[in-house]
């Protein structure tokens, strides 16, 4: 019996076989568009029906939901605002949820992460990652608080294996002010986080939707015509609903009072997008926009649905391509 084991690894060895972790990537057996560039903006507490048919954001309704897809039932995974970033980054809060405190490593002894999230896997593949924070004091910033500027929605500045230089080819924490004029030098994937005046969180919604809607027209409108032509793709999302009926989310072990009420807007809308509504099964969340895009290029799958979501029936692995045409 020995002497058959000695062979068998023999014979493995000779192959170039070897022994290793079962392998998470993303394999490209999953036909979908492997876009130039992708640009993702996250606004800010508002439900789905706050936005989708409000007249008071005719850009995102008249614009983007006309020629993009919309999901219908795109869900947040918890209240408050900050784990629901990391978990879109990483498919994982980090241990940062449901309080709304920036990391450090008094309070969270993970801290800064080493754990696998986009802009790692992008890198490391060789792709390229940056965020675009409006407001931001300056290049490479870790300050919590400045003015409109907040980084408990900016994750990627609590990664270690995300660089954040002083400088616009060193850092991936950059200003919005940065955010290129010609769209074929952006990154691969961006983030764009506007500022606490424009992310339609405070003051009264219908002026707050309305002010963030004129904004992302006046700012976003331009890459938007541009990515429809030139492989790209632009997603907007949501953290979380105003949580009117207070709900936890999914996510908050303290209480019972989980649900799957925290539905978002959320649209898609570029090259190789067919308009329409689109419910997706049971329903998808950030982890599932995450999943997504590591299919696209091949990446390395981070983290997982919380268990709450995959209680209410939606899928760690469902991968949304029903929305483009190849």
């Amino acid at each position: 019996m020995k002497s058959i084991l000695i062979v068998t690894l023999i014979l493995f060895l000779s192959l170039g076989l070897t022994l290793s972790p079962k392998d998470t990537s993303h394999k490209q057996s999953i036909k979908l568009p492997v876009y130039s560039h992708i640009v993702i903006v996250i606004e800010e507490n508002k439900d789905y029906d706050q936005i989708i048919g409000n007249a008071a954001a005719p850009y995102i309704n008249n614009v983007l939901k006309k020629e993009g897809a919309n999901l219908t039932r795109m869900y947040a995974e918890e209240h408050f605002s900050e784990g629901n970033y990391f978990w879109l980054l990483s498919g994982n809060d980090q241990g940062v949820g449901h309080f709304d405190v920036t990391p450090t490593r008094i309070n969270n002894k993970n801290y800064p992460f080493k754990t696998c999230n986009l802009g790692e896997q992008l890198i490391k593949k060789g792709y390229t990652f940056k965020g675009y924070s409006e407001s931001l004091p300056a290049i490479g910033d870790t300050i919590s608080r400045a003015g409109y500027y907040a980084r408990k929605h900016v994750p990627w500045v609590s990664f270690a294996n995300i660089p954040n230089g002083k400088n616009i080819d060193s850092s991936s924490n950059l200003q919005f002010k940065q955010f290129p004029k010609d769209f074929n030098k952006l990154p691969t994937v961006s983030f764009v986080i506007p500022n606490l005046i424009h992310d339609m969180h405070n003051g009264k919604p219908p002026k707050s939707i309305k002010d963030g809607d004129k904004w992302l027209k006046k700012n976003l409108n331009n890459y938007y015509q541009w990515a429809k032509t030139h492989n790209s793709l632009l997603i907007i999302t949501f953290d979380e609903n105003s949580d009117k009926a207070h709900y936890s989310g999914f996510t908050d072990p303290a209480s019972k009072n989980h649900s799957i009420r925290n539905r978002i807007p959320t649209i898609i809308a570029g090259a190789h997008v067919k308009p329409g509504n689109y419910a997706e099964g049971k329903g998808v969340t950030h982890v599932n926009i995450l999943h997504t895009i590591e299919a696209m290029y091949g990446l390395q799958m981070c983290g997982y649905q919380q268990a709450n979501a995959l209680k209410f029936g939606i899928s760690n692995n469902y991968i949304i391509k029903d929305i483009f045409t190849k």
